[in-house]
């Protein structure tokens, strides 16, 4: 369960192919998966490689087009003024050397995705009741759940480059959990 890195030692997925069979062997002794012959590649292995690499891409590009990476480049003294200049979340720099052990739920976070994104919808049959649908719809959940807990507790992204993460480098926002009402959200009909 470790980060794939290039030559470079540039992070290129957060998963492998071995981390999507532990979390769901069957989808691959069950079903067929099978490889369109225009993608370029042989083995189901390669396949699933690739597969988790664009879900890391996917899943930076939806840091970034979060509210919370304006507010966190604000926060660590990068000011941002124009969202065209709005940096790029650099993958090698989130949880350096694990020291957080937060790598482990980024490899979920990946796994997760590709299989809803990229792996079920090839095998499924996208029937209300089928158990495919089912699937997706649960690994959607399990994304959007692990998403927003990473976001909230923004503690594994080493903005300095320093190799651990400083205590001024770590964003915690607190979510309210329960339903308030106020006065302001009554309808009084006359």
């Amino acid at each position: 369960m470790a980060f794939v890195k290039n030559g470079a030692g540039e992070v290129i997925s957060f998963a492998e192919y071995t981390d999507v069979v532990q979390k769901d062997q069957r989808i691959f002794e069950e079903n067929n998966l099978v490889i369109p012959a225009e993608s370029g590649f042989l083995t189901v292995v390669d396949f699933v490689e690739n597969m988790l690499e664009q879900g890391t891409d996917r899943i930076l590009l939806k840091i970034k087009a979060s509210t919370w990476w304006q507010t966190y480049n604000n926060y660590v003294g990068n000011t941002i003024t124009n969202l065209d200049t709005l940096p790029n979340v650099n993958p090698t720099l989130i949880d350096p050397n694990n020291l957080l052990n937060r790598q482990p739920q980024f490899t979920s976070l990946c796994v997760y995705y590709t299989m809803k994104e990229f792996i079920l919808p090839l095998i499924s049959e996208f029937e209300l009741e089928a158990a495919d649908m089912n699937k997706i719809t649960y690994y959607d959940a399990k994304f959007n759940e692990l998403f927003q807990e990473l976001i909230s507790m923004a503690d594994w992204y080493d903005f300095d480059n320093s190799g651990t993460v400083d205590a001024d480098e770590k964003l915690i926002t607190y979510a309210q959990t329960r339903r308030s009402r106020s006065r302001r959200t009554i309808v009084k009909v006359r």
